[in-house]
């Protein structure tokens, strides 16, 4: 169970990944990640213009905005190691953090995660993530930018796995 800082309140999902606001210029969005460094990684997947607030309120810190930096000086400096590095020690806990990229604030997140909840059927649940996602008002589709970007990864991490078993 986290405590939330912002609210005063817990969050009862049990769930040891901390929960992230994007910060961007267009809609809000949130998402969840192990760590800090997983956070940063996944918002380096979207690019520099964009960064993440920790809104759990324990552990991880934030992810600045990096567009007029370097980004990868500032992960070196923050993990002591670079992005690429990174990112292969922890592709799967990016992978589980750019799928979980929701269109809302933290308020609207609860609301996704109970429906989400109570529908079994992968089609309906296709339906669903669908009509949410078109509840954006603009024309940047984040969340379904984190999914084709997530979708990438594991066909990467699943080739170089195939690669190193016929090895």
């Amino acid at each position: 169970m986290l405590f939330s800082k912002r609210k005063g309140a817990f969050f009862m999902d049990n769930t040891t990944e901390f929960l992230y606001n994007l910060i961007n210029p267009s809609d809000p969005y949130t998402f969840r990640a192990e760590d800090q460094e997983t956070a940063a990684l996944a918002v380096f997947c979207l690019g520099p213009a964009y960064g993440a607030e920790n809104l759990s309120g324990t552990g991880s810190g934030d992810v600045p905005v990096l567009l007029f930096s370097d980004p990868k000086v500032w992960y070196q400096e923050q993990f002591g190691r670079t992005p690429d590095e990174g990112l292969e020690a922890k592709k799967p806990a990016v992978i589980r953090a750019l799928k979980s990229f929701i269109l809302g604030n933290e308020r609207d997140r609860k609301r996704y995660e109970a429906a989400m909840a109570c529908i079994r059927e992968p089609e309906r649940r296709e339906v669903f993530v669908r009509e949410w996602r078109d509840g954006r008002t603009s024309m940047n589709n984040i969340g379904l930018r984190a999914e084709k970007m997530a979708e990438a990864l594991e066909k990467q991490r699943e080739d170089q796995e195939e690669k190193g078993a016929s090895s």
